[in-house]
């Protein structure tokens, strides 16, 4: 009978161990988790901010006038002299 108790309070301090360290364990990964949200999160709201900025230039971009100063400076193009259009 003490071998029988003896072995129950064996499995007993096991389990409570492997379920310890299952805690540990448990909270390590809780804590990587939270970083990695957190982390993901201020990447996100400077994407955000990125997308902001992209959205506002281009439409500065798409203003007529710069576009006819971006195709002068950058294309070297011209407004077409009337003998250069064509009417239907």
């Amino acid at each position: 009978m003490l071998k029988s108790f003896k072995a129950k309070l064996f499995l007993l301090v096991t389990a409570i161990f492997v379920i310890g360290l299952g805690q540990v364990w448990l909270a390590h990964v809780r804590g990587q988790v939270a970083h990695s949200t957190s982390m993901l999160q201020a990447e996100r709201q400077l994407l955000l901010a990125s997308v902001q900025g992209l959205r506002l230039e281009l439409t500065s971009l798409m203003r007529p006038d710069t576009l006819r100063r971006l195709a002068r400076e950058n294309l070297g193009m011209q407004k077409p002299r009337p003998s250069q259009v064509v009417r239907p």
